[in-house]
């Protein structure tokens, strides 16, 4: 019996080191099936080839400044991976869209959460994935995973924070899909 996988577009913002992790991952367990990824910068060379050699049949949407219904059609999972830019009401309010953030919330929402956790000289620090609301970082928290704040700099903590979710987001992301 062939289980139905879901559909899911990325949203990215960065150099997409998560979704990269994610996509290679999905290749040996198949969990979902990778719809479209939509970018408000040039997706990296290292997605691009990923997806080229391995013949992964994904839309790509590259320098979108505006996410529209009609480049999520298809879609039935939406999951940010680093997106930096508000998503429209209209567009949260008709689809399944979650994020990924890097603080514990509801601790850190919004940007430069890393600077933030070490002027707090907080003692943990982590990610989120929680469900899309109107409010900035606001939705039903779905997990979350942290470590004991070992780096007292803000490079070495964005790389410790980077190592985590590459550890850990694709396992998070299969157990939310089960």
């Amino acid at each position: 019996m062939k289980l139905y996988k879901k559909k899911i577009t990325f949203l990215l913002s960065g150099k997409g080191s998560n979704l990269f992790k994610i996509l290679e991952a999905n290749l040996k367990k198949e969990l979902f099936h990778p719809h479209s990824i939509i970018t408000n910068n040039t997706l990296s060379l290292n997605i691009k080839k990923l997806i080229y050699t391995k013949k992964l049949d994904i839309k790509i949407y590259e320098n979108i400044s505006h996410i529209s219904p009609k480049i999520l059609k298809g879609a039935e999972l939406i999951f940010s991976v680093g997106y930096m830019k508000t998503i429209d009401r209209k567009i949260i309010n008709k689809y399944e869209i979650i994020n990924l953030h890097p603080s514990l919330l509801p601790l850190y929402k919004g940007l430069m959460t890393q600077k933030r956790m070490l002027i707090n000289q907080e003692k943990y620090f982590g990610f989120s994935i929680h469900k899309v609301s109107p409010l900035l970082d606001d939705g039903e928290v779905i997990s979350q995973k942290s470590k004991l704040l070992k780096n007292k700099n803000e490079i070495g903590l964005i790389n410790s924070h980077k190592k985590l979710e590459h550890q850990y987001v694709f396992k998070e992301l299969s157990k939310y899909l089960n």
